[in-house]
């Protein structure tokens, strides 16, 4: 057998290094807050994991939607909807949408508010407060009328 010490093998040292820590408080890398909405989107249930709390999901969720560009909204809530037959999720993401630009909300409101059980969703979020507004408002209560 060759002798290790002389003849290491590359196996390892082209790996960029480690730039952030994971909820187990292990070494991992960052992702960029697109991302970060689109994993959260396509996964996420607003439900307690092992890791976070329903609350902790919402948070991220929000905080992300508040740094990322309404267009990258849009196409997730359509995406998660569509794609990944996501409920709650993407009503979360309409509500948080008529905060940042309604005419996009109205764009992909009947794409992603499909049935009656998302648009109860929708108003539930609305009505609750967690987006920033306690009530509908009159441009998404004409959407939900039509």
């Amino acid at each position: 057998m060759a002798n290790k010490n002389l003849f290491t093998s590359l196996v390892g040292k082209l790996i960029p290094p480690t730039d952030a820590i994971n909820e187990e408080q292990a070494p991992a890398y960052a992702f960029s807050a697109k991302h970060k909405l689109a994993q959260y989107a396509a996964t996420g249930c607003l439900n307690s994991t092992f890791y976070a709390s329903g609350k902790d999901q919402f948070d991220q969720v929000m905080a992300l939607c508040a740094v990322v560009e309404p267009e990258f909204i849009a196409k997730t809530a359509v995406y998660c909807r569509e794609k990944g037959f996501m409920k709650d999720m993407p009503a979360l993401l309409c509500a948080a949408l008529s905060t940042r630009d309604f005419a996009l909300l109205a764009a992909i409101f009947h794409r992603v508010i499909d049935n009656v059980k998302m648009l109860r969703n929708f108003v539930q979020i609305m009505r609750s407060g967690a987006v920033g507004r306690k009530s509908l408002g009159s441009a998404p209560k004409r959407l939900v009328q039509s």
